[in-house]
């Protein structure tokens, strides 16, 4: 799942500079809407562009789905003997905080302070500060340059508000507070001006609802349906996907769009890794590419932090009759440089954590 994600976040976050149709991400504007709709109905555009320009950042949920379940599977299911739902008190608050938030500093520092280095801005700015301590979020967080780092401040508020959640896990605390975010998601769409909107959802409430359906199902022993899910995979997929493309494009399911993306990565991820109704060669393309995608999941997170330097490189000026090259050069070098990023930053975070 993380492998898939970070791919269309990656191949997004290039592609959507290279055509005219823009996301819906953080407000709903019916004009790219129609836009989206004008470009496909005619054969001549560009498809696979406008797609990952559109959809691609639907990866963004898939993270915050994965950043809940895995704190709850680290914390929850290791503190409490595999029962995660006693109230649990081993979880050092400070430690904890301190722990997370150098991880994302040390992720982050060095690919900022390039990218800061590149553009020739001052280095110790307010704004730079701020988005070097990933509270930008709460009060600019327009300025945030570039734009996709808006994600590291809003983990560090995942974070400590999993502490909350950690201390209450009552499953009707949970579910409520889930009803309660997505009403205030509808009511913003519907209520605030674009701004507002924008500014609302580069926090941490917004995105509580699919946050917390990452930490509710690591919780479940028994998820209700999964049985289904997995034996009807492919019918299930196809109507999740019908669902999930509808409610990008309306109004009114808009705000649940982010939800209904979960299951198509979780099937398509349960399918390539056991291979359901495949075998021979096809059982084994299918082993080759959950290797692949395990792969950049791996490097998701250097990924993330390295693709917008990369998206500085004069690239995309080479797209013309050549989209499928460049795109695909663009991606290799990602990954060459996410590699490499990768292992530094383990090894010093293996030595910072080791003091």
């Amino acid at each position: 799942m993380r492998g898939a994600a970070i791919l269309m976040i990656v191949l997004h976050n290039f592609l959507h500079m290279t055509v005219h149709v823009k996301e819906n991400e953080f407000f709903f504007s019916s004009i790219k809407t129609d836009m989206l709709l004008d470009s496909f109905s005619s054969f001549s555009s560009p498809f696979i562009r406008i797609f990952f320009s559109y959809f691609g950042w639907y990866g963004v949920p898939v993270f915050m789905f994965l950043s809940g379940y895995g704190l709850v599977m680290k914390h929850e299911r290791n503190s409490s003997g595999g029962n995660s739902s006693k109230q649990g008190s081993r979880l050092q608050v400070v430690p904890y905080l301190w722990k997370n938030f150098l991880k994302l500093f040390v992720l982050l520092a060095p690919c900022f302070l390039i990218y800061i280095l590149i553009s020739r801005q001052p280095v110790f700015s307010d704004l730079s500060v701020a988005q070097f301590t990933m509270t930008i979020n709460l009060y600019r967080p327009r300025m945030i340059v570039p734009g996709v780092y808006w994600y590291f401040g809003l983990t560090l508020q995942f974070y400590i508000l999993y502490l909350l959640f950690y201390r209450f896990r009552s499953k009707a605390f949970l579910i409520t507070v889930i009803f309660l975010m997505m009403a205030a998601g509808m009511a913003v769409e519907f209520l605030a001006d674009d701004n507002t909107n924008a500014i609302l959802r580069h926090n941490s409430p917004l995105w509580l609802p699919v946050f917390l359906v990452g930490v509710w199902y690591a919780r479940q022993k028994m998820v209700p349906g999964l049985a289904f899910f997995r034996k009807h995979w492919g019918l299930v997929l196809m109507a999740f996907t019908i669902l999930w493309v509808w409610s990008t494009v309306s109004p009114w399911l808009w705000t649940f769009s982010p939800l209904f993306v979960l299951p198509i990565f979780g099937l398509i991820g349960i399918h390539f890794c056991e291979g359901i109704g495949l075998s021979g060669f096809w059982r084994y393309l299918s082993s080759f590419f959950s290797r692949c995608f395990a792969y950049l999941g791996e490097i998701s997170a250097a990924l993330f932090v390295c693709h917008p330097l990369v998206r500085t490189l004069p690239i995309r000026e080479y797209m013309g009759d050549s989209f499928f090259i460049v795109t695909l050069t663009y991606f290799i070098i990602c990954v060459l440089v996410a590699a490499v990023y990768n292992k530094c930053y383990k090894m010093v975070m293996n030595k910072l954590l080791s003091r």
